[in-house]
């Protein structure tokens, strides 16, 4: 058992020993709100009017300062199985015949994409998780956790008086750089530990849809590396910012990445 532990110990050492040896790609978590709103969340917010004048000239001071981070590859919060839709789209986009949206995959990796000469974008979402969400709220409220109830719709609440406040106050730049935040994530990722104590013993809609939530990401984090080939210097990973909290508290660990701050890169 001694000789095991040893054993067991001494390749332990070996690889990390290789993982520091080998060059880390450098990660650039963009954690975005949703330029053109869809309205998916349980949040409700306010339009940004991203497609106005003065909002376009902020977009294009985002997109120049992360062309300077010069990403080899661009990662998009959309699902796999619309790749080839997404490479008809980017390809009429290079050719001069595609309109952009709003959406921050426009506005942002379009252009990004574009100015670098990429070949294209890579689509990794996963949408086939489960989020009850009204169902946790139903046996919270049938378990008459009332407390649990208040902090909720409370949390709820700020998010949206916050984020809406900022769209009166805030460039699309500091927006970005508060929804990046350490505090932002701690507060995005924790909120779901939260939901943990939802209902009754031995109702577990709490901690199901905690895991799904767990799993849609984990299988986010999976397509990325699927498309990674070892030779990327640097990448680009743009969702919302829901996604990145906990993409960044899973990233973190992983040896042969080197995960850089958003800050450092608008600044």
């Amino acid at each position: 058992m001694k000789q095991l532990f040893i054993l067991c110990l001494f390749c332990s050492f070996i690889v990390m020993a290789g993982n520091a040896q080998q060059k880390k790609t450098k990660v650039l978590l963009l954690g975005s709100f949703h330029f053109d709103n869809p309205g998916l969340d349980v949040a409700k917010f306010e339009n940004a009017n991203i497609l106005s004048a003065g909002r376009q000239a902020e977009v294009l001071e985002v997109v120049e300062k992360i062309k300077q981070f010069r990403p080899d590859k661009i990662f998009i919060e959309m699902p796999v199985e619309r790749q080839q839709k997404l490479d008809s789209s980017f390809n009429k986009y290079k050719a001069g015949e595609l309109k952009l949206s709003a959406s921050e995959t426009h506005q942002i990796a379009y252009r990004v994409a574009k100015e670098l000469n990429h070949p294209g974008l890579y689509a990794v979402d996963y949408t086939e998780a489960n989020f009850p969400f009204d169902s946790l709220m139903k046996s919270a409220t049938a378990a008459k956790q009332f407390e649990f109830l208040g902090m909720v719709q409370q949390t709820i609440g700020a998010i949206e008086k916050e984020f809406n406040e900022s769209l009166k106050t805030k460039t699309v730049k500091e927006i970005l750089l508060q929804h990046n935040s350490p505090e932002y994530m701690k507060t995005a990722v924790g909120v779901y530990y939260e939901f943990l104590i939802a209902g009754e013993k031995g109702n577990h809609v709490g901690s199901y849809l905690t895991s799904e939530w767990w799993r849609r990401n984990m299988v986010i984090y999976e397509n990325i590396l699927k498309r990674l080939d070892g030779k990327e210097e640097r990448i680009l990973i743009l969702f919302g910012s829901g996604h990145t909290s906990l993409l960044h508290e899973m990233m973190k660990y992983n040896q042969k990445m080197e995960l850089v701050p958003l800050a450092d890169v608008l600044k």
